[in-house]
């Protein structure tokens, strides 16, 4: 994204908060937020505001704790027991990494909140004429915001699971009257789908209008919020219902509507020496990551897989042999581009999916973060289809076209000349191709921020305990992260989390 004018950056810093922190506006140096938003230039920097206070924090932690919380990564130098997301039982109440995801995602709604109760009244006259076939600018500003906004509760019940539903700007300057008790989480739902449904309707397939040089038209479209991020964040809460055929009405408007194609070459989405591969074809929504000083840059993500020399955290050897195959024709491209095992070492495993630009420290070289891309559509529809309809060839073809591109003849380590295609007369059973089917997203999506909330998934549907055993447990409690204990201190309307008293 790009940056914000100094005046702007103040507003944001002064917005960021936690639930229960209160701001004190008067001072003459700080903006007049009741009068902020009266130009489109306002609504148009405040949203600005809205992403990077997003995407600089909460949703690509949202990417790395889901990552660590799951059964593809591990700490191959200290163990899984030095990390307590990997490891839940030493996670406690004063957990930092919950703490601060908790703080940054309540810091990016607050002004969310704020933008999403002002631009409303706005004359829509301020926004100009809308595009051929678009809504008022008006409108898809708010249905951006209110996408920003679902995303980050649909990924804090994730973690946390009842939650604050914080929908307003704060009013009062008393503390005690901006106290907010946890909301179930069926409701804080409830209004994510709500905001969802605004954003689907509001929304446009791209944004390539907003750009005023020819260079930012792609990362203005895939850094944004669209038409199809809204419809694939509906259809992963369907499949999370087990609402078959919603989810795949959803996933099937996204690929007709001729907006995105798969890539020739898997490699090319995540080759970040190749800038030119960033924001691909495929792409749904990409965190942007632009050089200069000031910018996001996510090259800092690169310490969590490299520290002196070794993994900091690595692929499991569960994950790494989950790839089909040994000799040099049943190579999956995948695992050759996305792993690596130290040599001499073979616990030590890279996980270089996004970390394929040398050297790893140069902010010259980053990359971008895709919490959203095509292939998820082909992998939430095969899913659902076998649901329904087993045997479903619908469904075979959607897994054997991202099996496809498992071959890359031109791949840099050497020739990859990729695996089979799946047949029904293997997988025999509804059960059987159902395993299929879930080691082909595993092996797709594969540290991407998915596998977490997938295991939660699988355990809710088969009535199993993959995710406990993942971290460590033997009961549900720690399953979910802490509250934060100073947020309780603070609020005594929330109530901790089971196994963190």
């Amino acid at each position: 994204m790009k940056k914000m004018k100094t005046v702007i950056a103040t507003l944001f810093l002064i917005l960021l908060f936690s639930t229960c922190e209160v701001i004190d506006l008067a001072p003459n140096d700080r903006i007049d937020l009741a009068k902020f938003y009266s130009t489109a230039s306002d609504a148009e920097s405040g949203l600005i505001g809205g992403y990077i206070n997003t995407f600089n924090s909460p949703a690509v932690n949202f990417i790395f704790f889901n990552n660590r919380s799951s059964d593809d990564l591990t700490a191959p130098v200290d163990g899984r027991q030095s990390d307590a997301l990997m490891f839940r039982p030493i996670m406690d109440r004063n957990n930092g990494d919950a703490n601060g995801l908790w703080n940054d995602s309540y810091g990016a709604l607050a002004a969310l909140n704020l933008l999403i109760s002002r631009v409303p009244s706005m004359d829509e006259g301020l926004f100009g004429r809308p595009p051929a076939g678009q809504f008022n600018r008006k409108y898809e500003i708010l249905g951006e915001a209110k996408f920003l906004r679902a995303y980050i509760y649909y990924n804090l019940t994730q973690f946390f699971g009842d939650v604050p539903l914080v929908t307003q700007f704060p009013t009062s300057s008393d503390p005690a009257k901006n106290q907010v008790a946890r909301t179930p989480k069926a409701q804080v739902m409830d209004t994510v789908m709500a905001d969802l449904a605004y954003a689907d309707r509001y929304l446009p397939w791209h944004h390539d209008n907003l750009a005023t040089i020819a260079e930012d038209q792609v990362v203005q479209s895939k850094g944004r919020a669209t038409k199809a991020a809204a419809k694939l964040l509906i259809a992963r809460i369907y499949l999370q219902r087990k609402e078959w055929q919603n989810s795949i009405i959803k996933c099937k408007e996204i690929v007709g509507s001729g907006e995105f194609m798969l890539t020739s070459k898997w490699t090319a989405i995540f080759s970040s020496s190749n800038l030119a591969s960033q924001n691909s074809s495929e792409s749904i929504l990409e965190i942007q990551t632009k050089r200069g000083p000031g910018e996001f840059n996510n090259n800092g993500g690169y310490s969590w897989f490299h520290q002196d020399g070794a993994p900091r955290r690595g692929a499991t050897i569960d994950a790494f042999n989950l790839f089909e195959g040994s000799n040099t024709n049943r190579k999956d491209v995948r695992k050759e581009f996305s792993m690596s095992q130290v040599v001499g070492i073979p616990t030590q495993i890279y996980a270089l999916k996004y970390a394929n630009s040398f050297p790893w420290w140069d902010a010259a070289n980053p990359f971008n973060f895709i919490p959203m891309r095509l292939t998820e559509c082909y992998l939430i529809m095969a899913e659902a289809l076998n649901e329904l309809s087993y045997p479903s060839s619908e469904a075979l073809g959607y897994i054997n076209t991202i099996r496809s591109r498992a071959a890359d003849p031109g791949f840099i380590g050497g020739i990859v000349s990729g695996i089979a295609p799946y047949s029904l007369v293997t997988f025999d059973t509804q059960l059987k191709f159902r395993q299929a089917i879930r080691e082909e997203r595993r092996r797709e999506l594969m540290f991407e921020g998915h596998r977490w909330f997938d295991l939660l998934r699988y355990d809710a549907m088969d009535g199993t305990t993959k995710a406990m055993e993942a971290v460590g447990l033997t009961s549900p409690e720690k399953l979910l992260f802490p509250i934060p204990q100073v947020e309780i201190i603070v609020n005594s309307l929330l109530v901790q989390n089971p196994g963190y008293n």
